[in-house]
């Protein structure tokens, strides 16, 4: 069975997030795709179930289980899917299970859209869950707190739960040198009943840097998640109006990814762009015959 992979969210090869994309993979069952992407061991793989002119099927792994959605899986198998003329037009349609998600072409750049809801401050409701994150981030909690003035508004950001197809934890921190000393103790995040973390601060107008720790999907840290810049989209959006960003991540493990979020409270678009890196073929596929 063929595969493509390629680097999303990244004008240069060897930058961004590597994905695997294996565009006719409608034979295998879900067992036979979970051992695949174990082994491929990229934070996911994506599989294609189905294609029509302007649509698609994909099932999305990491390492450890299936995602119903994730953002640079998506960015990534529909530039594929482009590339091979599998789908045509300036928009085509993603179907997985999380729901179907428009992808649209921009200047050669792919936007995703989503819908979403961010929660407010977990402080509101439960007061002793900022010291709980930052323990388990290894910070004081002082540090979980950035002002909005830095996004061009008034109050302070706090950790807060949002959601754009995966529910994920926004942790604002006040500074660069703070960002990068995080790190993440997966039993302690487990307790806040998270699978991670991503961790943002402010570097100017108009841009953020990002860390995705994500221990409980099988990842220590993401270069690029679009699914999880998708969320901060709505959760910045809920607290400082409609915004338009460019996130920085991936940069504190020398895979710099650039994605591009455009928000408003309730509706989001992710932004980036890919490079075809390599073309694999797997010579043996997994016996596991699993369910469907």
């Amino acid at each position: 069975m063929d595969f493509l992979q390629v680097d999303v969210f990244t004008d240069e090869p060897y930058g961004g997030n590597p994905l695997a994309v294996f565009p006719e993979a409608g034979g295998l069952s879900r067992a036979q795709m979970q051992a695949i992407a174990s082994e491929m061991n990229l934070s996911e793989t994506t599989f294609v179930t189905d294609t029509e002119r302007d649509a698609y099927d994909v099932r999305i792994f990491t390492p450890a289980e299936e995602l119903p959605f994730a953002g640079h899986p998506t960015i990534g198998t529909a530039w594929v899917l482009k590339h091979l003329e599998r789908v045509s037009g300036e928009e085509v349609l993603q179907r997985s299970r999380g729901g179907d998600t428009p992808v649209v072409e921009e200047a050669g750049r792919l936007w995703f859209s989503r819908s979403g809801e961010a929660a407010g401050d977990l402080e509101s409701t439960d007061p002793t869950a900022t010291a709980a994150i930052a323990k388990a981030l290894g910070v004081a909690p002082p540090a979980l707190e950035l002002e909005a003035r830095e996004l061009g508004r008034s109050g302070m950001l706090r950790p807060a739960f949002s959601n754009a197809g995966l529910r994920q934890l926004m942790v604002p921190m006040q500074s660069l040198n703070e960002l990068a000393n995080a790190r993440l103790n997966p039993a302690l995040i487990e307790e806040l009943g998270t699978e991670g973390a991503y961790c943002f601060t402010a570097t100017g107008a108009g841009r953020l840097r990002a860390r995705g720790l994500w221990p409980g999907f099988g990842i220590v840290e993401d270069p690029a998640t679009g699914s999880a810049a998708a969320a901060l989209g709505l959760y910045l959006a809920e607290r400082v109006g409609d915004i338009q960003l460019e996130v920085l991540q991936g940069v504190e493990m020398g895979r710099p990814s650039r994605i591009e979020v455009r928000a408003r409270p309730g509706q989001v678009r992710v932004g980036g762009e890919c490079r075809l890196v390599l073309r694999g073929r797997l010579e043996e596929l997994p016996t596991a015959p699993g369910s469907q």
